[in-house]
Protein backbone atom coordinates (compact mmCIF):
# COMPACT_ATOMS: atom_id res chain seq x y z
CA UNK A 1 0.00 0.00 0.00
CA UNK A 2 1.24 3.47 -0.88
CA UNK A 3 1.41 6.21 1.72
CA UNK A 4 -1.27 8.19 -0.18
CA UNK A 5 -3.75 5.35 0.29
CA UNK A 6 -2.79 5.10 3.96
CA UNK A 7 -3.31 8.83 4.45
CA UNK A 8 -6.77 8.61 2.88
CA UNK A 9 -7.67 5.83 5.31
CA UNK A 10 -6.39 7.91 8.21
CA UNK A 11 -8.68 10.77 7.20
CA UNK A 12 -11.64 8.38 7.15
CA UNK A 13 -10.69 7.14 10.61
CA UNK A 14 -10.41 10.72 11.90
CA UNK A 15 -13.90 11.42 10.53
CA UNK A 16 -15.29 8.34 12.27
CA UNK A 17 -13.69 9.37 15.56
CA UNK A 18 -15.05 12.91 15.32
CA UNK A 19 -18.53 11.63 14.50
CA UNK A 20 -18.37 9.15 17.38
CA UNK A 21 -17.37 11.92 19.80
CA UNK A 22 -20.26 14.11 18.65
CA UNK A 23 -22.66 11.16 18.79
CA UNK A 24 -21.61 10.17 22.29
CA UNK A 25 -21.68 13.73 23.63
CA UNK A 26 -25.17 14.50 22.33
CA UNK A 27 -26.67 11.05 22.75
CA UNK A 28 -24.91 9.31 25.62
CA UNK A 29 -25.00 11.71 28.54
CA UNK A 30 -22.32 14.25 27.55
CA UNK A 31 -19.46 11.75 27.55
CA UNK A 32 -16.76 11.48 24.89
CA UNK A 33 -15.54 8.22 23.37
CA UNK A 34 -12.34 9.51 21.74
CA UNK A 35 -11.46 12.61 23.76
CA UNK A 36 -10.33 11.10 27.04
CA UNK A 37 -8.83 14.43 28.09
CA UNK A 38 -12.33 15.90 28.02
CA UNK A 39 -13.74 12.97 29.99
CA UNK A 40 -11.03 13.29 32.63
CA UNK A 41 -11.73 17.01 33.02
CA UNK A 42 -15.49 16.47 33.25
CA UNK A 43 -15.01 13.68 35.77
CA UNK A 44 -12.83 15.94 37.90
CA UNK A 45 -15.35 18.79 37.70
CA UNK A 46 -18.14 16.40 38.68
CA UNK A 47 -16.55 16.18 42.13
CA UNK A 48 -17.86 19.71 42.75
CA UNK A 49 -20.75 20.06 40.32
CA UNK A 50 -22.70 17.24 38.70
CA UNK A 51 -23.80 18.02 35.14
CA UNK A 52 -25.64 14.78 34.39
CA UNK A 53 -23.93 11.96 36.24
CA UNK A 54 -20.46 10.45 36.29
CA UNK A 55 -21.49 6.97 35.17
CA UNK A 56 -21.26 7.72 31.41
CA UNK A 57 -17.80 9.22 31.93
CA UNK A 58 -16.61 6.20 33.90
CA UNK A 59 -18.05 3.80 31.32
CA UNK A 60 -16.39 5.67 28.46
CA UNK A 61 -13.00 5.89 30.16
CA UNK A 62 -13.01 2.25 31.18
CA UNK A 63 -14.16 0.85 27.84
CA UNK A 64 -11.81 3.11 25.89
CA UNK A 65 -8.91 1.85 27.99
CA UNK A 66 -9.99 -1.75 27.40
CA UNK A 67 -10.30 -1.10 23.66
CA UNK A 68 -6.88 0.57 23.46
CA UNK A 69 -5.28 -2.42 25.18
CA UNK A 70 -7.12 -4.83 22.89
CA UNK A 71 -6.13 -2.86 19.78
CA UNK A 72 -2.50 -2.80 20.90
CA UNK A 73 -2.61 -6.54 21.57
CA UNK A 74 -4.08 -7.36 18.17
CA UNK A 75 -1.46 -5.25 16.37
CA UNK A 76 1.52 -6.03 18.62
CA UNK A 77 3.53 -7.64 15.80
CA UNK A 78 3.28 -4.70 13.38
CA UNK A 79 6.78 -3.57 12.38
CA UNK A 80 7.82 0.03 12.84
CA UNK A 81 8.49 0.54 9.11
CA UNK A 82 5.11 -0.85 8.03
CA UNK A 83 2.85 1.46 5.98
CA UNK A 84 -0.17 -0.71 6.79
CA UNK A 85 -0.72 -4.33 7.79
CA UNK A 86 -3.35 -7.03 7.82
CA UNK A 87 -3.41 -6.96 11.61
CA UNK A 88 -4.43 -3.29 11.54
CA UNK A 89 -7.07 -3.99 8.90
CA UNK A 90 -8.51 -6.84 10.96
CA UNK A 91 -8.59 -4.67 14.07
CA UNK A 92 -10.36 -1.86 12.22
CA UNK A 93 -12.83 -4.36 10.76
CA UNK A 94 -13.70 -5.43 14.30
CA UNK A 95 -14.08 -1.75 15.23
CA UNK A 96 -16.44 -1.24 12.29
CA UNK A 97 -18.56 -4.21 13.36
CA UNK A 98 -18.85 -2.81 16.88
CA UNK A 99 -19.90 0.60 15.53
CA UNK A 100 -22.48 -1.03 13.25
CA UNK A 101 -23.85 -2.96 16.21
CA UNK A 102 -24.09 0.28 18.22
CA UNK A 103 -25.85 1.98 15.33
CA UNK A 104 -28.35 -0.88 15.10
CA UNK A 105 -29.02 -0.56 18.82
CA UNK A 106 -29.41 3.21 18.49
CA UNK A 107 -32.01 2.76 15.74
CA UNK A 108 -33.83 0.14 17.82
CA UNK A 109 -34.03 2.54 20.77
CA UNK A 110 -35.59 5.32 18.73
CA UNK A 111 -37.96 2.94 17.00
CA UNK A 112 -38.94 1.87 20.53
CA UNK A 113 -38.33 -1.77 19.73
CA UNK A 114 -38.85 -4.22 22.56
CA UNK A 115 -35.34 -5.64 22.23
CA UNK A 116 -33.58 -2.25 22.31
CA UNK A 117 -30.38 -2.13 24.42
CA UNK A 118 -29.58 0.49 27.04
CA UNK A 119 -27.72 3.66 26.09
CA UNK A 120 -25.00 2.77 28.57
CA UNK A 121 -24.36 -0.44 26.64
CA UNK A 122 -24.17 1.51 23.38
CA UNK A 123 -21.75 3.99 24.95
CA UNK A 124 -19.56 1.12 26.14
CA UNK A 125 -19.58 -0.43 22.66
CA UNK A 126 -18.62 2.79 20.86
CA UNK A 127 -15.90 3.64 23.40
CA UNK A 128 -14.47 0.13 23.07
CA UNK A 129 -14.42 0.46 19.28
CA UNK A 130 -12.70 3.86 19.27
CA UNK A 131 -10.19 2.63 21.85
CA UNK A 132 -9.31 -0.23 19.50
CA UNK A 133 -8.70 2.27 16.71
CA UNK A 134 -6.40 4.29 18.95
CA UNK A 135 -4.42 1.24 20.01
CA UNK A 136 -3.99 0.15 16.40
CA UNK A 137 -2.97 3.58 15.11
CA UNK A 138 -0.21 3.92 17.70
CA UNK A 139 1.49 0.91 16.11
CA UNK A 140 1.93 2.80 12.82
CA UNK A 141 4.19 5.30 14.60
CA UNK A 142 3.36 8.20 12.27
CA UNK A 143 4.97 11.31 13.81
CA UNK A 144 2.41 13.79 15.07
CA UNK A 145 -0.65 12.06 13.62
CA UNK A 146 -3.31 10.34 15.73
CA UNK A 147 -6.85 9.89 14.44
CA UNK A 148 -8.78 9.81 17.71
CA UNK A 149 -7.34 12.42 20.08
CA UNK A 150 -6.28 15.64 18.45
CA UNK A 151 -4.56 17.63 21.19
CA UNK A 152 -1.27 16.00 20.21
CA UNK A 153 -2.01 16.67 16.54
CA UNK A 154 -2.64 20.35 17.27
CA UNK A 155 0.63 20.57 19.20
CA UNK A 156 2.63 18.78 16.51
CA UNK A 157 1.14 20.94 13.76
CA UNK A 158 1.86 24.23 15.52
CA UNK A 159 5.38 23.24 16.55
CA UNK A 160 5.95 22.04 12.99
CA UNK A 161 4.83 25.39 11.59
CA UNK A 162 7.30 27.15 13.88
CA UNK A 163 10.04 24.81 12.68
CA UNK A 164 9.04 25.45 9.05
CA UNK A 165 9.28 29.23 9.52
CA UNK A 166 12.70 28.89 11.10
CA UNK A 167 13.90 26.77 8.22
CA UNK A 168 12.68 29.34 5.72
CA UNK A 169 14.69 31.99 7.54
CA UNK A 170 17.76 29.76 7.91
CA UNK A 171 17.67 26.93 5.34
CA UNK A 172 19.39 23.75 6.46
CA UNK A 173 20.96 20.89 4.54
CA UNK A 174 19.27 17.51 4.80
CA UNK A 175 15.78 18.74 5.62
CA UNK A 176 13.27 15.96 6.24
CA UNK A 177 11.70 15.32 2.79
CA UNK A 178 8.34 14.29 4.29
CA UNK A 179 8.11 17.12 6.80
CA UNK A 180 5.75 19.40 4.85
CA UNK A 181 3.60 16.44 3.81
CA UNK A 182 3.13 15.51 7.46
CA UNK A 183 2.09 19.07 8.27
CA UNK A 184 -0.55 18.90 5.54
CA UNK A 185 -1.74 15.55 6.84
CA UNK A 186 -1.98 16.87 10.38
CA UNK A 187 -4.02 19.83 9.16
CA UNK A 188 -6.22 17.44 7.18
CA UNK A 189 -6.88 15.26 10.22
CA UNK A 190 -7.86 18.31 12.29
CA UNK A 191 -10.19 19.64 9.58
CA UNK A 192 -11.86 16.28 8.95
CA UNK A 193 -12.32 15.65 12.67
CA UNK A 194 -13.84 19.10 13.18
CA UNK A 195 -16.16 18.91 10.17
CA UNK A 196 -17.41 15.46 11.16
CA UNK A 197 -18.33 16.80 14.62
CA UNK A 198 -20.12 19.76 13.03
CA UNK A 199 -22.04 17.42 10.72
CA UNK A 200 -23.00 15.19 13.64
CA UNK A 201 -24.20 18.20 15.64
CA UNK A 202 -26.24 19.40 12.67
CA UNK A 203 -27.79 15.94 12.37
CA UNK A 204 -28.86 15.96 16.01
CA UNK A 205 -30.20 19.51 15.84
CA UNK A 206 -32.02 19.30 12.52
CA UNK A 207 -32.89 15.73 11.57
CA UNK A 208 -33.56 13.81 14.77
CA UNK A 209 -36.07 16.28 16.29
CA UNK A 210 -37.94 16.45 12.97
CA UNK A 211 -38.09 12.65 12.92
CA UNK A 212 -39.71 12.62 16.35
CA UNK A 213 -36.70 11.51 18.41
CA UNK A 214 -36.78 14.69 20.52
CA UNK A 215 -33.23 14.24 21.77
CA UNK A 216 -32.63 17.91 22.49
CA UNK A 217 -36.10 19.18 23.24
CA UNK A 218 -37.49 16.23 25.18
CA UNK A 219 -36.26 13.93 27.96
CA UNK A 220 -32.57 13.09 27.79
CA UNK A 221 -31.85 9.59 26.41
CA UNK A 222 -29.71 8.67 29.43
CA UNK A 223 -32.76 8.72 31.66
CA UNK A 224 -34.72 6.11 29.74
Amino acid sequence: MRSVERDFRLLILAASAGSADGWSYFGFGHAFVANMTGNTVLLGLAVFQDHGGVLPLVISLGCYALGAMLGSLLTRNVRADTVWSRAISRTLLLEALLLLAAEAGWIAIHLRAGYAPSLHLLLATVALAIGMQSGAMVQLKIPGIVTTYITGTWTSLLSGLVRLLRQEQRPTIGQDPGFEERLLMQAGVLCVYFLSVVLTGWFFRRLLPSAGAGLLSGPRPTRR
